[in-house]
């Protein structure tokens, strides 16, 4: 016995000596980390006291991830362990774990059988099955930490391929001092803080990240014993909800990113508006001097200033268009305006090439017209900055040499329509008014 007591210690000493010593031994350094962590401990918003100190879950979970591991050991051993996660005594587990707070939200993925790579390797090898089992009952059969790691440190030995550190998500709810959960968001805390390297995947760097945050806690002097608590900051800190010198860096670069994807997005919604705008005052410019317009149908629910796009519009295309072969009246329908006249003729079709395709409008018109080829007027409406673009679109040989279309087709600029639109609205007699904000092919006014 007391061989085996000098093995376990010699074990233990050259598992330490891999280790530095993370902080410097300083009383402002030690200082610096406990006002860290006291200023940690108050944010309500953070896992230390969402997770930690005020959800009773956690604290279920203790004992029916005890139950639960039994239950793996026990269909391990008698061989109805299944060959997939789903179903298994390992599932069941697992389910309880993720249902955590957001630090244990990930842990399910690393046990899900991923046939292609055949990982982890815990469902069809029988030998690695049975050291799997194997860990997890020495580890609730004794309460010796030593023993507890050399049991950790056995199945290592057996390189089971894809089952890592993964597993100390277990073990954390088996015996809560003496191993701390581990995910990226957890080592990344932990690097940021101490200015490590530890790396995900092995156990020999998990062993690194446990001793250093056990150090990291008694440093600090203000966690219990439980590693939760101290995995929380960590996690945190990972996660950049908790900010603090070292990471600061990394968190406004983050910010920068998720400040740049807000200002696209709101670009983006006021290009929405805009489009909904330019639809808005073509048919109401319409409705006004003499026509009855048509907005898209799939914008008759937009609104714009309050407004429902389709109270402007007519509620269905005239029998005029529902007479023409299903594909067109598909395509017109999709059209951004439509002017028709009493008689229910198409007079005018303006597409509004905000930011999509101009071609694909130009497409759209181009079918349209083919089937109408009367005296219907065909319009691009775009923003200024994109005119160059039209006009590229215009000069394309398909519009080029096809005369008769080429001469039906005009465009208009945003700022000219609106900064003309109440008088188009007001001295309009029919599409003709149009010519006076509007561009031939080729750039020049029309009138």
């Amino acid at each position: 016995m007391r061989s085996r007591n000098i093995a376990w210690i010699i074990w233990h000493d050259k598992l330490l000596s891999r280790f530095s010593t993370i902080l410097p031994d300083s009383a402002d350094t030690r200082q610096v980390l406990r006002d860290l962590i006291d200023q940690y401990m108050q944010k309500k918003e953070l896992l230390y006291q969402t997770w930690f100190t005020h959800s009773e879950e956690r604290l279920k979970a203790f004992n029916q991830v005890r139950k639960g591991t039994k239950k793996i050991i026990e269909t391990i051993r008698d061989a109805s362990f299944l060959r997939d996660l789903h179903g298994s005594a390992l599932e069941t587990v697992m389910d309880v774990i993720a249902s955590q707070e957001e630090i244990f939200k990930g842990a399910k993925h690393a046990f899900m059988w991923k046939p292609k790579m055949r990982i982890p390797d815990i469902y069809e090898n029988r030998e690695n099955q049975l050291a799997f089992a194997e860990m997890f009952d020495q580890i609730l059969h004794t309460n010796n930490d030593l023993k507890m790691l050399m049991a950790v440190n056995e199945l290592d030995k057996h390189k089971i391929k894809g089952l890592g550190p993964a597993v100390a998500n277990i073990l954390y709810f088996l015996e809560p001092t003496i191993f701390c959960p581990f995910n990226t968001k957890i080592v990344e805390g932990y690097n940021y803080l101490t200015h490590s390297k530890i790396r995900l995947g092995k156990w020999v760097d998990y062993f690194k990240l446990r001793d250093g945050v056990i150090e990291l806690n008694q440093a600090g002097g203000l966690f219990s014993k439980d590693l939760g608590a101290v995995s929380a900051f960590l996690f945190d800190i990972g996660k950049l909800n908790y900010v603090v010198r070292e990471n600061s860096e990394v968190y406004i670069k983050t910010e920068n990113k998720t400040q740049k994807k807000i200002e696209e997005k709101l670009e983006n919604d006021e290009l929405k508006n805009l489009h909904y705008k330019i639809q808005y005052i073509l048919a109401d410019i319409g409705n006004n001097i003499g026509y009855r317009s048509w907005i898209a149908s799939n914008d008759h629910n937009r609104h714009y200033q309050g407004n429902r796009l389709g109270d402007v519009s007519l509620a269905r295309l005239p029998e005029t268009i529902n007479r023409l072969p299903i594909h067109i009246r598909e395509t017109v329908s999709l059209i951004d305006v439509i002017w028709f006249s009493k008689n229910d003729l198409p007079i005018a079709s303006f597409e509004v090439e905000k930011s999509t395709s101009i071609m694909s409008g130009m497409n759209r018109m181009d079918d349209f017209y083919q089937v109408n080829q009367n005296d219907m007027m065909l319009y691009i409406v775009a923003p200024d900055h994109r005119e160059n673009e039209v006009l590229a679109q215009f000069n394309r040989p398909h519009y080029m040499r096809n005369h008769d279309l080429h001469d039906h087709i005009r465009y208009i600029l945003f700022k000219d329509l609106i900064e003309n639109y109440l008088s188009i609205k007001r001295f309009g007699k029919d599409f003709s008014i149009l010519a006076a904000i509007s561009h031939f092919s080729d750039g020049n006014p029309v009138k």
